[in-house]
């Protein structure tokens, strides 16, 4: 990931580990990491708000099939 070695990422996530942590794939957790910057916090927060997202549009789609 591009920027992860720019000062002030020294800490910041692996997107492959933080992907393996919140059981996201390697792109959404990089989404994360990019948005949220190297607070290992804030990405471990925004990760749990992005895959009860996940999980709100999964539901809406599939109450929608019935």
């Amino acid at each position: 990931m591009q920027g992860v070695n720019a000062h002030g990422w020294e800490g910041a996530y692996n997107p492959a580990e933080f992907a393996e942590k919140h059981g996201l794939t390697n792109e959404q957790a990089k989404v994360v990491i990019r948005s949220n910057g190297p607070s290992r916090h804030k990405c471990d927060v925004s990760a749990i708000a992005f895959r009860q997202a996940l999980e709100m549009r999964k539901r809406r789609r599939t109450s929608h099939k019935i």
